[in-house]
């Protein structure tokens, strides 16, 4: 399906940004659409995989993960990873928020979420073990996280 979003789809997409749980009736409001209207661009950028669904924005740190790092890994010089293995494992791993094949000098990001230290240091030690060919890791402790957004749009 061709799509092409239109700043009316963009204003609602902000909307629901500020505010998931909004109604339809209150987002046809601002935006001066009717009901019908938010719900057939609601349709069309759910069916054009524009927008994938709705979920809440949670404070780890008032949920007993008070301790964010981004960790780097790494399969070492002229190693080559077996994609789908690897992606098996880090699904398997606990405390991983968020995991990507990147560029550069690391093979994979984590951003890991633990209740402490000495959890970090159990995810790192041993349960970082289990995934295949990595040679090396490096350890950034998140000290205060100042921008998180659920997403960005096109030119913000």
């Amino acid at each position: 399906m061709s799509f092409t979003p239109d700043e009316v789809d963009m204003a609602l997409l902000r909307a629901l940004r500020a505010d998931g749980r909004r109604s339809v009736t209150a987002l046809a409001g601002d935006l001066h659409l009717s009901r019908s209207a938010v719900h057939q661009r609601l349709d069309t950028l759910t069916q054009a995989g524009a927008l994938q669904g709705f979920s809440p924005r949670v404070d780890a740190s008032r949920l007993g993960a008070g301790i964010a790092a981004f960790v780097l890994l790494s399969a070492g010089p002229g190693a080559r990873l077996e994609l789908e293995p690897l992606r098996k494992q880090l699904h398997a791993l606990p405390h991983v928020e968020y995991a990507a094949l990147v560029t550069g000098e690391a093979d994979v990001l984590l951003l890991v979420r633990v209740a402490d230290l000495a959890q970090l240091r159990v995810f790192l030690l041993d349960e970082l073990r289990g995934v295949s060919g990595l040679r090396g890791t490096l350890t950034l402790l998140v000290l205060d996280e100042v921008i998180r957004r659920p997403f960005l749009l096109p030119g913000e």
